[in-house]
């Protein structure tokens, strides 16, 4: 079987050891060692024969004695909770799902006694107070016990590993050699639990149906958005460990995920590697004290500039081997840079930024020129297929001109592709009616939009600068009751569609003429 077949076996029984073992097989048939000896480790922490398990175990020593430095091995770095019956039920599961993994450390920040005394009475774990210690000054601490050999996997606060998260983390790590941290997906935390095996015990069913094999289910991004996260060993200490400023364990780790950009390795999100969070009450104020750290240390927000634009992405609609040429302009820290990267492998993704600091990160992966799309541009004349303007048009002091200027990087029949507000937005004709027109920090006023548009505006300016307008679609977010009826009423007094009220952003794909 090909890897795909195996991958389908896989899903109909995701408890089968044999398919791992035949995964293993092709891995080291194809040369991946590491994944080959995780593909056999996985297949023996399932399997229940004793004939089987004595064959696998030779399979895993016949790479050990061979391949030694390419054997990954792993460590548990797991933070206390103040709940005893929470952290029991984290112990447990983790140490359950530990699939031959030795060191697992607990940092005990010593916030119940309780909990302090059932850890020290534990025999599968090491234990390692961290009483006053930052996140990053506690993972560091913790990780100076475990061996140079062993990758990093650093728990969520409140979190347990579910069943093949950590086989599938750690097969995503070694896919290829530019992934330096994969991070897992988790829910959202629920607060308030008594029962807390309940909880675990059907995440434990989904994660058998989900957790399942398969590189596609892997996103590049720019930093985690789950706090458990594995990491390569020598990344981390080529680096030197976490930042031990920050006072949240989420922004320690999205900012390692910037240090690992400077060595070009990227952060993965695995789709396939579900594990379980229990609520844990957290401070806003230290989240926010951390957000403003990372600003002045990378110039960059973290609530902004980091995430892909899957709306506009999807206006592209070449076969996935395509060698198409894409210019990003404003693209941020170049996060749909990385998602057109996934998407087409054979693509040459390029971008633009004025922001300095979020240039300094977008460069880091892809050619990225910072300046100003109003001004000379330096690219060869019908170079790209695409050219995208994700909520930029707005902005620019002459817009008209500027896509009639980007004709003519544009191959024949290249397109503009475009996310553009809507000024006709309910949101901002019933303030207007009652004699507002407040401009915000974000949104469709956003304080640093110099021009405005409607649908027809839209269209007047693409085919003024020489576009024939292919597709129009929209985003649109929600509408209260209220807004709903004075939507009616003005549709009753005007020519305007409802669309024309209850759309928040048009989607435009435009083709050179």
């Amino acid at each position: 079987m090909d890897i795909q077949d195996l991958h389908l076996e896989a899903a109909k029984n995701s408890r089968n050891y044999k398919t791992y073992e035949e995964m293993g097989d092709y891995y080291h048939l194809n040369g991946n060692l590491k994944r080959a000896y995780l593909c056999y480790a996985h297949s023996l922490f399932l399997c229940s024969s004793p004939k089987d398990v004595k064959r696998l175990t030779a399979s895993m020593k016949d790479l050990e004695k061979g391949h030694s430095a390419q054997i990954p091995a792993a460590a548990f770095l797991i933070p206390s909770v103040p709940g005893l019956n929470m952290m029991k039920a984290i112990i447990q599961t983790c140490v359950l799902n530990r699939e031959g993994v030795k060191t697992i450390i607990v940092m005990d920040d010593e916030s119940s006694a309780d909990v302090s005394q059932w850890l020290k009475e534990q025999n599968e774990i090491r234990i390692i107070s961290v009483k006053g210690l930052t996140p990053g000054a506690a993972f560091n601490k913790a990780s100076e016990l475990t061996d140079k050999q062993e990758d990093l996997l650093f728990l969520g606060k409140g979190s347990a590993l579910l069943p093949h998260a950590l086989f599938h983390l750690r097969m995503s790590l070694y896919k290829e050699d530019s992934i330096g941290a994969v991070n897992a997906v988790t829910n959202g935390p629920a607060f308030g639990l008594t029962d807390f095996n309940s909880p675990i015990d059907r995440a434990s069913i989904y994660a058998d149906e989900h957790n399942l094999p398969g590189d596609e289910q892997m996103d590049p991004v720019l930093m985690p958005s789950c706090n458990t996260v594995l990491l390569r060993r020598d990344l981390y200490d080529e680096r030197g460990g976490f930042d031990e400023q920050y006072l949240t364990q989420e922004v320690t780790e999205k900012d390692f995920s910037f240090q690992l950009l400077k060595l070009k390795k990227i952060t993965y999100l695995c789709h396939h590697g579900y594990v379980y969070t229990f609520g844990v009450e957290q401070s806003n104020q230290a989240r926010w004290s951390d957000y403003n750290h990372f600003y002045q240390k990378w110039n960059v927000r973290l609530n902004y500039s980091l995430f892909p634009r899957p709306d506009i992405l999807a206006l592209i609609k070449d076969p996935s081997e395509a060698p198409i040429r894409v210019l990003d302009v404003g693209c941020a820290c170049g996060a749909s840079l990385l998602a057109i990267k996934k998407k087409y492998p054979s693509s040459e993704p390029h971008g633009i930024e004025l922001d300095e600091g979020a240039w300094n990160i977008s460069s880091m992966l892809f050619p990225v020129t910072q300046g100003n799309v109003e001004e000379n541009l330096d690219y060869e004349e019908g170079y790209f297929d695409y050219i995208i303007f994700g909520d930029v048009l707005e902005h620019l002091h002459q817009p008209g001109a500027v896509l009639e200027n980007m004709k003519r990087y544009l191959k024949p029949g290249g397109a503009i592709l475009a996310s553009i507000p809507n000024i006709m937005h309910i949101s901002v004709v019933s303030n207007l009616l009652n004699g507002y027109f407040t401009y915000e920090e974000s949104g469709i006023l956003d304080k640093t939009h110099l021009r405005f548009f409607t649908k027809n505006e839209i269209t007047r300016m693409f085919s003024q600068a020489g576009y024939q307008l292919e597709d129009i679609g929209v985003n649109r977010i929600y509408i209260t009751p209220a807004q709903q009826k004075l939507i009616e009423q003005l549709c009753s007094i005007s020519t305007s569609s409802m669309d024309a009220f209850t759309t928040y952003q048009y989607l435009i794909r435009a083709r050179k003429k």
